[in-house]
């Protein structure tokens, strides 16, 4: 299942003209998905958005599940304790950090989604896609 998602990634990024972030979309949806399933609830979706809002455009992903909310923050604060490292939980979040512009967690009355955002490459426009 999840390399047929990570292929409909490349696919609909590559039609959006886009197709150099595929890389790094299908990782981040990998991770995101991963966690989904493992600590989240059914059902669970991806998305896929073209963002305009910045000055730049930007992809949007979300992994969407029925589960509780994350806290971001302790996740972040976690990376930085001495104790706390990458040993077992968190490092997926720690690469959907590195490669992503922003990230975080957005509550929903029957769950939650984790997006993040990747820069669209210079001169892309989504009123195009």
């Amino acid at each position: 299942m999840l390399g047929s998602v990570r292929q409909d990634i490349r696919e609909q990024l590559d039609r959006w003209g886009t197709g150099e972030l595929a890389d790094d979309a299908a990782l981040i949806v990998s991770e995101l998905l991963g966690n989904a399933f493992r600590h989240g609830r059914p059902p669970v979706s991806v998305s896929l958005t073209l963002d305009d809002r910045r000055d730049r455009p930007c992809l949007r992903i979300g992994v969407t599940d029925s589960g509780t909310a994350l806290n971001v923050d302790l996740v972040r604060a976690k990376w930085r304790h001495p104790s706390g490292g990458l040993t077992t939980d968190g490092r997926g979040l720690w690469l959907v950090d590195a490669l992503s512009l922003a990230w975080g967690d957005q509550s929903r009355p029957t769950g939650h989604t984790v997006w993040a955002e990747l820069d669209c490459p210079a001169g892309h426009n989504p009123a195009d896609a």
